[in-house]
Formats: C-alpha cells, structure tokens, sequence
C-alpha cells in the first residue's frame, strides 16, 4: 500500500465526512481551500481503497468518477 505514503486522513464531525489529502496541501485543507486534489467521502475505506486503485493520482479519480 505504497500509494497511501504521504496522505492523510481527517474526519469532520460538523459534515460528517472523511477527507484524505496530501501532506503538503494540510494546511490548505485546514484553512477551508476547496481544491479537487483533496477527496471527501462519507467512509474511510473509500477513499483509501480509490487512492490505492488509482495509484495516488487524483485526477484519474475525478475522471473516472465524475467527480
């Protein structure tokens, strides 16, 4: 699961999701930024399974899921 090296993991009661973001983006996340590279999704294993099957590369991700 080398894919998930250098990605966090951050769950938000208020909305109720998990968001999973690169290390060097933290603080755009924690500073409200709505980027495409951080991914929300109501469960964990989602997004790590998406991170891992798509090899980290969130525009893949947004591609293949219209997301």
């Amino acid at each position: 699961m080398k894919e998930l090296y250098n990605w966090l993991f951050h769950y938000n009661p208020y909305t109720k999701y998990w968001a999973a973001f690169r290390r060097e983006e933290a603080s755009d996340y924690f500073n409200g930024a709505q980027k495409d590279s951080i991914l929300r999704s109501t469960n964990l294993s989602t997004l790590r399974e998406l991170i891992v099957l798509y090899e980290g590369n969130t525009e893949k991700i947004h591609k293949n899921l219209k997301l």
